[in-house]
């Protein structure tokens, strides 16, 4: 049986798995079949019409789908599923769609294998070249399509060269490294990963040659000059200085660790997962001046102490230590920030000047005395030098139970964030609800609950997040195993690192049948008691 085959990356290719090629002239129908392939649904009429002739009347555009569609059917057959209504790709039949096969290697644990087959997929933009007329709304999903796939290749790109690099493959390094910075030429981490590759390739000259390059051309195109980190590279090249690395221990995808914590909270980078879209509203609020402030929502057990933790420690964790292709470059000159977090359920940080001693210590800044209100907002608006953040975890518990916190206490505190720090000192706290709410039955009415410009709501993590997560056990799962953890967690962080541990030592201790499903969900019922 011929199998229908479709590479939608790159220049466009229709043919049969026999050679033969697909017998498809009409761009529109060449159109409409990549859309049905890639999207995998069925889509009613109108919608196909629009988005193929969207500048035409209804009518027209109606009577120019049939005949695509026609002509479609006449070339593919059975691979076209045709109603009145709707029309659909046919996935039961057996094809090969270049873009499936990339997102299944990108969904498998990250090993060296899969990353280089789903690279040499990536043949270049999602169909270059391909253009129809009349049809807006296709021209856009295809610009979306290019955008997230070349995202997805540079993730890739990314993590393989972490992985190459570990392994001492740095000849394979070079080609990857330079494979990244042909997609995403501006990205610095992808030069000096190129310079350190070569560097312990044996190629110290063509090193130092690249970052000459690299430094004439962010002058002459961007008027800036490398980043400090580049530097302080570029220096230990020069000077022989620059080693290779031992291989990290805090490889999550070896066989001596877990990624599956469930009960205290995360405190290395490397173990955290998913929250990609509040990390980045998050750190964006801090990239410049005046830092924003924000509050952290959720239940119980929901990742809030997590969360903060990672943004203390992503920023200045070595990447030797993180995960493949995690990212750590979310501020410029990361080192200057200061992160200062605050434990409202240990009682020390309950009284009044306790609290302001531990602040003014770990701003470096001399403790005045008597440490009080007065002499804290003098001593901090006098000497705070550098951007510092501050995380105010449970700060329901500060309200509840800390009687010397009270309006004074957060009215100086908001005075120090608006008025006194020329925008260099920035609150995030976390709570079970808003902080307005907490106030309020706390009895207090200070304008400091009413700084905090952004929210981040945390609820179930994306099914992306969720399968990352699941995919980085040191023993793959089953599909059928993960589809359950899926379904039964609800995709809630608590429940996906409960199931995902009694699976993890189900398979360590060679169980064959399910009692490990039974004991998760005992786990997660005793955890929604608590």
């Amino acid at each position: 049986m011929r199998i229908l085959q479709l590479a939608a990356m790159g220049r466009l290719q229709l043919g049969w798995s026999d050679g033969s090629p697909l017998e498809l002239k009409s761009g529109k129908a060449q159109a409409l079949l990549c859309y049905l392939a890639v999207c995998k649904r069925p889509f009613s009429r109108p919608i196909l019409s629009a988005l193929l002739w969207g500048e035409l009347p209804e009518a027209d555009a109606r009577r120019n789908l049939r005949g695509v569609a026609l002509k479609l059917s006449r070339a593919v057959g059975d691979y076209l599923l045709s109603t009145h209504q709707t029309l659909a790709f046919n996935d039961g039949l057996a094809h090969e769609v270049d873009t499936a096969v990339f997102h299944s290697h990108l969904a498998a644990p990250p090993n060296r294998a899969a990353l280089t087959q789903a690279i040499a997929l990536y043949r270049g933009d999602f169909l270059d070249g391909f253009h129809i007329r009349q049809a807006p709304l296709f021209e856009e999903w295809v610009t979306q399509k290019q955008s997230e796939l070349r995202e997805a290749a540079i993730g890739a790109l990314v993590k393989l060269i972490q992985i190459e690099m570990e392994e001492g493959a740095y000849k394979t390094a070079v080609k990857q490294t330079r494979h990244l910075l042909h997609l995403d030429p501006w990205r610095e981490e992808g030069h000096r990963q190129l310079m350190t590759a070569l560097t312990f390739d044996g190629q110290r000259s063509a090193a130092l040659t690249h970052y000459a390059e690299f430094h004439t051309d962010l002058g002459v195109e961007l008027e800036i000059e490398p980043d400090r980190e580049t530097a302080v590279l570029h220096d230990k090249i020069r000077n022989n200085q620059l080693i290779p690395p031992a291989k990290s221990n805090i490889n999550i995808t070896n066989n001596n660790s877990t990624p599956f914590i469930a009960g205290p909270p995360i405190t290395h980078p490397a173990r955290f997962f998913g929250r990609e879209r509040e990390l980045r509203r998050l750190f964006n609020l801090f990239k410049r001046l005046p830092l924003q402030n924000a509050a952290i929502i959720g239940a119980r057990r929901s990742g809030k102490t997590s969360l903060l933790h990672y943004l203390s420690r992503i920023t200045t964790t070595p990447a030797s230590e993180c995960r493949a292709g995690q990212r750590t470059e979310w501020l410029p000159a990361p080192k200057r920030y200061r992160w200062i977090f605050i434990d409202f359920q240990d009682p020390r940080m309950g009284e009044r000047e306790n609290l302001l001693r531990h602040l003014l210590t770990k701003m470096e800044i001399p403790i005045p005395e008597p440490c009080n209100v007065e002499h804290f907002l003098e001593a901090v608006s006098d000497n705070l030098s550098r951007p510092t953040i501050i995380l105010l975890d449970e700060i329901g518990v500060a309200l509840d139970r800390c009687p010397t916190l009270d309006d004074p206490f957060w009215e100086s505190l908001r005075s120090l964030a608006t008025n006194q720090t020329s925008g260099q000192l920035a609150f995030v706290l976390s709570a079970h609800e808003s902080p307005q709410k907490l106030a309020a039955h706390g009895g207090l009415g200070s304008p400091f609950f009413n700084i905090f410009g952004y929210t981040a709501t945390l609820g179930q993590l994306t099914e992306p997040e969720a399968r990352q997560l699941l995919a980085a056990s040191p023993i793959p799962f089953a599909k059928d195993d993960v589809e359950w953890i899926l379904k039964r967690s609800g995709r809630w962080p608590i429940s996906l690192q409960l199931l995902g541990r009694e699976r993890l030592l189900a398979l360590e201790e060679g169980e064959q049948d399910e009692s490990w499903k039974k004991e998760g969900i005992e786990q997660m019922e005793w955890q929604e008691s608590r």
